[in-house]
């Protein structure tokens, strides 16, 4: 897994490339800290490069999607993989946040 992540004015970008596997949780924690910590409004998450993510990962983006609206923040998941789209939606995380393919 590699996550790159850029602050621009109010919102911020994430990028996941690769596997999200239960060895990468504590980073992409990390990274949601940071954001959250921030003070920016609005994270856009590219997973057009993410092949897959375990049961822990995505716990961890619906925490951060739960504390992040709670403070007043936007999330959405700008682009994703067909994989990672037809997983968010079989488990309904579209019906939470915005995902697009």
């Amino acid at each position: 897994m590699d996550i790159s992540l850029q602050f621009l004015g109010d919102k911020a970008v994430m990028k996941i490339s690769g596997s999200v596997a239960s060895e990468d949780v504590f980073e992409l924690q990390e990274k949601l800290n940071e954001v959250k910590n921030s003070g920016v409004k609005r994270l856009e998450m590219d997973l057009s490069n993410c092949r897959s993510m375990c049961s822990s990962g995505i716990g961890k983006v619906l925490y951060f999607y739960k504390d992040f609206q709670e403070q007043g923040g936007e999330f959405e998941i700008v682009k994703s993989s067909p994989s990672i789209y037809e997983l968010f939606t079989t488990i309904k995380l579209n019906q939470l946040f915005d995902i697009n393919l």
